[in-house]
């Protein structure tokens, strides 16, 4: 599955354009070039030719434009037997084609299948494709709008682990194939739990979110998911999380609730440039306000215009630093790093010019949440 947003021009640029007066009916094949349109509940039969146009990126494609309305669910097909098909949305906005998403194999095989929402009512594009250069033969393009069913919600407790299965009965994702299962967690308010969820050799996926007019809303898109995350009960005693698997993943999998440790007030050490450190996040560490993320502080005293390298090192897990001010009990960030560009794998280096005479703070973490591990930080020249 592919999925993607870019901005730009489409080649063939008249293909794109919206619909002449007079022109074909969503039945009929449209000529090489021409924009052809479809209905909801309407199966469009047509055919890649050596003569019909393609872009610089993939191959062949014909072009169907149709209505949609904002906050209605829509699945388009495309299916064929002599190419690998590859199905996009997309809409003009200033003269220039704005890609929304794309979908490769999610209709099964190399079939595509793309379920969306439009971002608002208007007129729209599916651009029927195929996925290499020299792709041609017969296709069928079919839209369709998706019925919005009751979501069931499962009860779980801290200390339970619980065996479940994504069936196609379940709850799909909007943008992306996928299925899930959604849970209520109930335990006590501030108390500190992991959850885990293992799926054989797929790749499952946790997050935290809310129920918004009848539909599950991720709390933070960018915030902790994973097959493993850290939460906090709030002061409802009930924690919703979306259990599934993207990528069109069915099957047997298990999702735990364990309570964790207390975490232990915020220790800052002292750090002078030049030296170095070996740490260890463990489950006792504070966590990052807001994505949950275990660390350690350390004090460095600076001046302004003073610059300095911050390089951490861990076999154990993916780097993340940051260095900041305290606020009263508020952490200011002013930099941070994840992936250094001058380091091989997930080590991070951090180079900065501190702003002004005092105190800073250091924060060695992970870039996931609840990793745990051995890693080595130091404080030096640029």
């Amino acid at each position: 599955m592919n999925t993607r947003r870019i901005t730009g021009l489409l080649l063939a640029g008249a293909a794109l354009c919206s619909l002449p007066a007079g022109a074909a009916h969503a039945q009929r094949q449209p000529s090489a070039g021409a924009a052809g349109s479809i209905r909801v509940g309407q199966s469009v039969n047509g055919t890649l030719a050596a003569s019909t146009p393609s872009m610089t990126e993939r191959g062949r494609f014909r072009v169907y434009s149709f209505q949609a309305q904002a906050g209605r669910r829509y699945v388009a097909t495309l299916q064929g037997t002599e190419f690998d098909p590859f199905v996009s949305l997309a809409r003009t906005v200033g003269g220039v084609t704005d890609y929304i998403a794309s979908d490769d194999d999610g209709g099964g095989g190399t079939n595509a299948r793309l379920r969306f929402v439009v971002p608002a009512t208007g007129t729209y594009m599916l651009v029927a494709q195929s996925l290499s250069l020299e792709g041609v033969g017969a296709f069928t393009l079919r839209l369709d709008t998706v019925a919005r069913r009751p979501l069931a919600i499962s009860a779980l407790r801290v200390g339970q682990t619980l065996s479940a299965a994504l069936t196609e009965a379940d709850a799909e994702y909007d943008a992306t194939p996928g299925r899930y299962d959604v849970y209520r967690v109930r335990g006590q308010a501030g108390q500190r739990v992991r959850l885990r969820m293992e799926m054989g050799d797929n790749v499952p996926n946790l997050i935290v979110g809310h129920m918004e007019n009848g539909e599950f809303v991720a709390d933070d898109e960018e915030g902790p998911q994973g097959e493993q995350i850290n939460a906090v009960i709030p002061d409802s005693g009930a924690l919703l999380v979306q259990a599934g698997a993207m990528g069109g993943e069915l099957g047997e999998y298990t999702v735990s609730v364990m309570e964790r440790a207390p975490a232990r007030p915020a220790r800052v050490q002292p750090l002078r440039r030049g030296e170095s450190v070996d740490g260890t996040l463990t489950e006792e560490d504070p966590e990052d306000e807001n994505d949950e993320r275990l660390y350690d502080a350390f004090g460095y005293t600076g001046r302004a215009g003073e610059r300095v390298r911050i390089q951490m090192t861990s076999e154990d897990f993916d780097t993340f630093i940051s260095i900041g001010r305290m606020n009263g009990t508020e952490f200011q960030e002013i930099a941070s790093n994840d992936d250094s560009e001058d380091e091989e794998g997930t080590n991070s280096v951090l180079e900065v010019e501190l702003p002004e005479d005092g105190r800073y703070v250091i924060r060695a973490t992970s870039f996931a949440s609840g990793t745990t591990g051995s890693y080595r930080l130091r404080v030096s020249t640029p």
